[in-house]
């Protein structure tokens, strides 16, 4: 076991983006002027939460990724799933204790939170739906956590109600990819029960969702025509992707599902950009 070994089991791209996107969610809230050391907390203790997630989820999913990602460092023999959860509890440490310089509003969502990841990757993945809610959650949870941070979460809750719906269109999108991994693996996931082209489509109608809750801030006069003139374009892309999606164009959903990753960073900075002019 090495250090590369234990920076690919907690894909850190992934845990940075997350940790970013509550300090950003903590700007978009209140602006510059914000607590910084609750908020700088709330990223760090994201950060951590993150990884460890992704660290306990290699540990419960080893059969799955055995057929769809042979190469991870735990199915591969680089690290034992041992050694995979002794380094998730020191991650879930790390994010523990970030919480305790946030305020009791953080600690009252933080640490439910932090048991929700747990309980996902335990739990909850391989059941029916309740695994792509239980993402999607924590997806807008990091991004209303940041105005949680900062005591004010009136803006930043519409944005995490966008990565929400969003998120819950990519997590269809991926179990679509892993089908084969989740059939021998025993997971419940809507492709299995319910076929692939019935859940692009209910993946369509979620990414419709989060795109028309995308105009929300210009429809209730938050924001004012810069952000419509920002927006529109990705809700452009957006659209496109949910047409292949509603008329089942299965080939391409790694594809889609990029797009759609790429297209929630973006909003996050449209967001930020109509906040602070």
């Amino acid at each position: 076991m090495d250090m590369k070994t234990l920076l690919e089991l907690t894909r850190p791209i992934n845990d940075i983006m997350s940790g970013f996107a509550v300090f950003i969610a903590g700007v978009i809230s209140v602006g510059w002027h914000m607590p910084l050391l609750s908020v700088v907390a709330a990223s760090l203790g994201t950060f951590f939460a993150s990884a460890g997630g992704m660290v306990i989820n290699d540990y419960f999913d080893v059969d799955i990724d055995r057929v769809n990602r042979p190469q991870r460092p735990i199915p591969s023999g680089r690290i034992t799933r041992q050694g995979a959860f002794y380094f998730s509890l020191f991650l879930f440490t790390g994010a523990g204790l970030c919480v305790l310089f946030t305020n009791a509003w953080c600690v009252l969502v933080g640490v439910p939170a932090l048991f929700l990841i747990i309980v996902y990757s335990w739990k909850l993945k391989r059941q029916l739906f309740v695994g792509n809610l239980a993402v999607a959650l924590l997806s807008a949870l990091a991004l209303l956590y940041g105005g949680i941070a900062t005591g004010n979460i009136q803006l930043v809750s519409i944005l995490a109600l966008v990565a929400f719906f969003a998120t819950v269109s990519r997590e269809l999108a991926k179990d679509i990819e892993d089908i084969e991994g989740d059939r021998i693996g025993g997971s419940q996931s809507l492709p299995v029960l319910l076929g692939e082209n019935v859940t692009a489509q209910i993946a369509g109608g979620f990414l419709a969702l989060a795109i028309g809750t995308s105009l929300l801030p210009y429809m209730l006069e938050i924001f004012d025509s810069l952000y419509l003139i920002l927006i529109i374009p990705v809700d452009l892309v957006m659209g496109f992707v949910m047409v292949q999606m509603l008329l089942k164009s299965i080939e391409k959903m790694p594809v889609w599902q990029k797009i759609l990753k790429v297209g929630m960073y973006v909003t996050l900075g449209i967001f930020l950009v109509a906040r602070l002019i």
